[in-house]
């Protein structure tokens, strides 16, 4: 197993958003879609260029792209509370 961690990712409204492995250091840019555990805001099914609101307030979280070949969630970091490892 890689080294890392699932961490919990929140709206800056506090809302739980899902959990993520996380297998490095530093802030939270992006969320590997295939990595999300937990998904309380059904991010994990949506298609590239999607923007998903949060569930409890409406604030956008980000926006979906492909990264490295890998969909994933580039983060808005208004949206969310600050995370790193």
């Amino acid at each position: 197993m890689s080294p890392g961690r699932v961490i919990p990712v929140e709206c800056r409204c506090g809302f739980e958003l899902f959990l993520y492995f996380k297998a490095g250091r530093g802030r939270l840019i992006k969320c590997y879609l295939d990595e999300i555990r937990h998904d309380h805001a059904a991010v994990a099914g949506l298609p590239i260029d999607a923007r998903p609101p949060c569930p409890g307030c409406g604030k956008r979280l980000g926006t979906v792209r492909l990264i490295h070949g890998r969909p994933a969630l580039k983060i808005n970091h208004g949206a969310i509370r600050e995370t790193r490892i």
